[in-house]
């Protein structure tokens, strides 16, 4: 009964992270971008959004693990965050908020490695444990202020 209960902690855990990592976060936008409005900042934002529109409908896609499951989880939620970081890298943000929320997103897929580490050891407490860095990042706050309506969105499990 215990393991039932951690392991359901993680998935718990691990369903959060996947809604902060994703992007997520959610709320209305009322911040701006440091870049002042210029095309190119409206360009980063388009992007970016539309990369997260794809890594959110693949986290989605992945529904609610079981315990079983967790590690496949993991690994394709890395998978799908590091490639959102990198392509929104690759777009070269260059306001402090476009930067804020990039660097946020990287530090994502380093903590994201961690919790798959810990899932390949079946150490659901440290999983869940891990996840609260995630929070702390606060990437749906910082998509918002760059202005990035999609990425703020939390991603909605299809299962």
């Amino acid at each position: 009964m215990k393991t039932r209960f951690i392991a359901t902690a993680a998935l718990l855990g691990v369903i959060g992270v996947v809604a902060l990592a994703g992007c997520g976060g959610g709320g209305s936008s009322s911040g701006s971008s440091s870049t002042g409005g210029s095309p190119s900042s409206g360009d980063f934002a388009n992007a970016a959004d539309a990369a997260c529109a794809t890594a959110n409908k693949q986290i989605a896609g992945l529904g609610t693990p079981t315990q079983s499951e967790v590690l496949q989880y993991m690994e394709t939620t890395e998978t799908v965050i590091e490639k959102l970081h990198s392509e929104v890298q690759a777009l070269g943000g260059e306001g402090t908020a476009e930067k804020a929320y990039t660097e946020a997103l990287g530090k994502s897929v380093i903590t994201l490695n961690h919790m798959t580490n810990a899932a390949r050891n079946e150490n659901y407490d440290a999983v869940r444990e891990i996840s609260d860095e995630l929070i702390e990042l606060k990437l749906g706050e910082l998509a918002e202020n760059a202005e990035l309506k999609v990425c703020a969105e939390v991603p909605v499990s299809e299962s």
